[in-house]
């Protein structure tokens, strides 16, 4: 663990000092830690309000969380990038010559760099010393090569090109097979520069926020999630002519542009507004070995430090990202490929003008979806009762003071219920309006996924710090953890995980399929069906969690 022993230093500083004296922390008396825990063993509702009142001095202004979270990797600029990928990346790639099968595979690089290592990132991160702090260098680290290897990626096929030119390829399947190279390795630099980014971001909220403030800021962080990728969808739907006179590849390039636009200034905005305390001024437990040896002890510390709830946590993300990953990459396909289906039902044999209409089509589909993500995200933490310090208090306090189904893992569970009814019902339905409206429906479980498991997450870390600090007789705050970027990294690893094996299981459907009349379109509709399944997997854990 690393400690801080000076009360009057603060984690958030705007420019000017003036406004720093209105947000300085202040010190929680010991006593308020006990009364706390004798809480949890008598679920006195007095001490309960007294604990409360205590710890609204903690409370952060709303102005910083906003600062907080505008530049967090599930936020705005990243969520934009992804959104860009998940509406036109896998069109992309294919008019770059990658089949559907090998397009999975592609996708699948994401998931493995988030496996692999974004906990090493985040053990990396815990044990800095930086002057900069522990989060920010990452941070900024992160964003440089998610600009570079994005921009790289948009323009991969005249950079190839003329490398094959230097290298003296001319032959067509010779410049093709480098294009594609090109693109494998692209994707790869993208995906591995966004880990620290997103390591950075989501352990700088657990790091700064108290715990009854990480609900506040996973919501806003989740807003933020849904004006983004409204953003995104608003712009992939346009038509072409709104946007360039060319090919699917310009369309791609304008939404990068913009996806660097953005991530650059809400990368700079939390950078510039927030600071961290001098990590040099911690004190760190010594640790003896080869550096690789010392940054898989500490993975494996942040798994072991992680509460039993959140360890169940992972698991209920495991089996949801599992069923998540195929909707994510193919709902657009999906309903692309059944408007022209059905205009062709209609005698309508324009192939290449029904693909482009199908396209902006599913797109449009993914934008009411993000919408309806969009407003979930800002009515569910003032339905659940995950919203303060009473949500740490014992199951039956909660049953007492509101309803049972407003537990924040109920309402999770039943998102995942009503994702495995709309992926089950898109597999049998031949209209494209009907599987516009499920695919819309699916934006309030999409909006329950992004804010519920972090939520959960960010209280169950940060009061496990505050009940340490109690135990432990330190009359300081400590406000950070030397094991929070281990315990997220180990979090993104379950989420990682589920999305590599769902990659596998894609392709190996795709390639299944191949040979089929049907084709890609059945292959499609069969890895929206084991999503399902996935899906109702991760219902039932979620349903199980406990407070």
């Amino acid at each position: 663990m690393a400690y801080r022993c000076n009360p009057s230093s603060h984690a958030f500083r705007f420019p000017r000092e003036e406004m720093c004296s209105s947000i300085i922390v202040q010190t929680i008396d010991e006593n308020s830690f006990h009364d706390y825990r004798n809480l949890r063993d008598s679920e006195s509702s007095s001490t309960m309000n007294s604990v409360t009142d205590s710890l609204d001095v903690l409370k952060l202004p709303t102005r910083l969380i906003v600062a907080l979270t505008c530049g967090f990797g599930g936020t705005t600029s990243l969520q934009l990038i992804w959104s860009t990928l998940f509406s036109h990346g896998t069109a992309y790639i294919a008019y770059l010559g990658i089949s559907k099968s090998q397009s999975s595979l592609i996708w699948a690089i994401g998931p493995v760099c988030g496996a692999i290592v974004q906990p090493i990132v985040g053990a990396i991160a815990d044990n800095s010393q930086l002057r900069l702090g522990r989060r920010r260098p990452f941070i900024l680290g992160g964003a440089v090569g998610t600009v570079l290897s994005l921009i790289a990626l948009a323009w991969v096929s005249n950079i190839m090109r003329a490398l094959a030119a230097i290298v003296g390829v001319h032959s067509f399947d010779g410049v093709k097979s480098m294009i594609q190279f090109g693109i494998v390795v692209c994707i790869t630099l993208l995906n591995f520069s966004i880990q620290p980014l997103q390591s950075g971001l989501r352990s700088l909220i657990v790091d700064v926020c108290p715990p009854e403030q990480q609900s506040i800021a996973s919501a806003w962080a989740g807003r933020f999630v849904g004006l983004s990728n409204i953003l995104g969808y608003i712009l992939g739907s346009l038509p072409p002519g709104y946007i360039s006179n060319d090919n699917e590849a310009w369309k791609f390039r304008f939404l990068s542009l913009v996806s660097v636009a953005v991530l650059v200034c809400t990368v700079l905005v939390t950078v510039y507004f927030i600071r961290e305390e001098d990590p040099r001024e911690f004190v760190y437990e010594p640790r003896k070995g080869m550096v690789l040896l010392r940054i898989l002890q500490t993975v494996k510390g942040g798994w072991l430090s992680m509460p039993p709830r959140s360890q169940r946590v992972c698991l209920v993300q495991f089996f949801a990202w599992m069923g998540w990953f195929g909707f994510l990459f193919y709902s657009t396909s999906y309903v692309g490929r059944l408007y022209i289906a059905e205009s062709q039902r209609r005698g309508i044999e324009h192939f290449y003008l029904l693909r482009d209409a199908g396209i902006r089509l599913g797109t449009f589909a993914n934008l009411l979806s993000a919408v309806m993500a969009f407003v979930t995200m800002v009515l569910a933490p003032y339905v659940t009762s995950t919203n303060s310090l009473r949500a740490l208090s014992e199951k039956s306090v909660i049953r007492s003071r509101v309803g049972w189904w407003r537990e924040t893992n109920i309402v999770w569970a039943i998102s995942h219920l009503l994702y495995a009814f709309c992926s089950f019902c898109m597999t049998f339905v031949s209209s494209t309006r009907i599987a516009i409206f499920l695919i819309a429906l699916t934006g309030m479980s999409w909006g329950i996924t992004q804010w519920a498991p972090f939520a959960i997450l960010g209280e169950e870390i940060a009061m496990s710090h505050y009940e340490q600090d109690s135990d432990a007789g330190i009359e300081c705050q400590q406000w950070i953890s030397s094991r929070n970027g281990s315990m997220l990294g180990v979090h993104n690893a379950a989420i990682s995980v589920p999305q590599i094996l769902a990659a596998l299981s894609s392709s190996f459907i795709f390639v299944l399929f191949k040979t089929r009349r049907s084709g890609e379109d059945e292959g499609i509709v069969w890895v929206l069906r084991t999503s399902g399944v996935a899906a109702l997997i991760a219902a039932y854990f979620a349903w199980r969690l406990k407070w």
